[in-house]
Parts: structure tokens; C-alpha cells; sequence
């Protein structure tokens, strides 16, 4: 069986930075809320190590989040736009390679949400009948260009989406 390609072209270096604010976002809370349950647990004399574990589990997954994945992710993190397909290739332990046919896109568009804009981030969103794929984090003119070209790839109709 023939092995697929690596898709060429890597994500911009600035999503490192969004992945590590998301991540944040997201985990400082459980961060918090496992040094409560450790506190409440201290205060009130929870035998055995549950406390700590809790709250070396909490960490551990905050560093984690911010050190190691980010760098795995954007390493392997590929896409790329040819004449007759789009080609993705993702994964932290697993690593799906995707093949989407051009005949087969309906609609494309870009968005970001606040973390990206602020860092001047967008995402390309490819729908087909099927599912939505995703190229995250390219830089906003590139992200635009990179939607009207599969667009025109694709002929999508222009219905004032694009």
C-alpha cells in the first residue's frame, strides 16, 4: 500500500502562543479548583495522598499543556491545497492524514474568535456534505487568500458568504 505524502506547509509559529492561551484559559480553573479541594481536604483532615495527587495531577496537566503539546502539535501539524485536493495531516499520538476532493467541498470560509484576532490569526473552515475540516492559525491576508482560492478550486458560487 502507498504511504500518502506529508502535506507541505506548516501553520503559522504564532498558534503555539494561541494553543498555550487556550490552554490556560481553560485549565487555570482546575488548577484553582484542585488547590480548593486540597485546602478544604487539609482543613478538614482527608487522610492519604488524594489532596496532593489531585493537585500535582492539576499541574502536571497545565505544564504539560503549555510546554510539551503545543511544540508536538505544531510539528505535526501539515496542510496543503493542490488543483484536485485539500491535504491535512494532524495528531498528538495519532496522526490522521486527510484527503478532501475538491468536487467534494461545498462551502469555505475563515473565522477567528479572540485569541486569534489578537494575534492576527485566522481559521479556514472547509465543509463538505460530510463533516467540517479545519486549518488553523494562518496569518489573516494569508488565510483569506487561501479561502478564495479553494473557493475558486472548488467553484463555489459566490452567495456574498465569501
Amino acid at each position: 500500500m502507498e504511504r500518502l505524502q506529508i502535506p507541505a506547509n506548516a501553520l503559522d509559529k504564532r498558534v503555539k502562543t494561541a494553543w498555550r492561551l487556550q490552554a490556560l484559559a481553560s485549565l487555570v480553573p482546575l488548577v484553582l479548583g484542585a488547590a480548593v479541594f486540597a485546602g478544604i481536604a487539609e482543613m478538614i483532615g482527608v487522610p492519604g495522598p488524594l489532596p496532593t495527587v489531585v493537585l500535582v495531577g492539576a499541574l502536571a496537566a497545565l505544564v504539560l499543556a503549555e510546554t510539551v503539546l503545543p511544540e508536538i502539535r505544531y510539528r505535526r501539524w501539515r496542510w496543503e491545497v493542490r488543483e484536485e485536493e485539500v491535504r491535512l495531516q494532524e495528531g498528538l499520538i495519532v496522526i490522521t492524514q486527510t484527503v478532501i476532493p475538491m468536487v467534494r467541498i461545498q462551502h469555505v470560509d475563515t473565522a477567528q474568535g479572540p485569541i486569534m484576532h489578537s494575534l492576527g490569526l485566522s481559521d479556514v473552515h472547509i465543509w463538505t456534505a460530510a463533516s467540517k475540516h479545519t486549518i488553523p492559525a494562518l496569518a489573516d491576508d494569508h488565510a483569506s487568500q487561501l479561502r478564495d482560492r479553494i473557493a475558486v478550486l472548488a467553484r463555489v458560487t459566490d452567495d456574498g458568504g465569501l
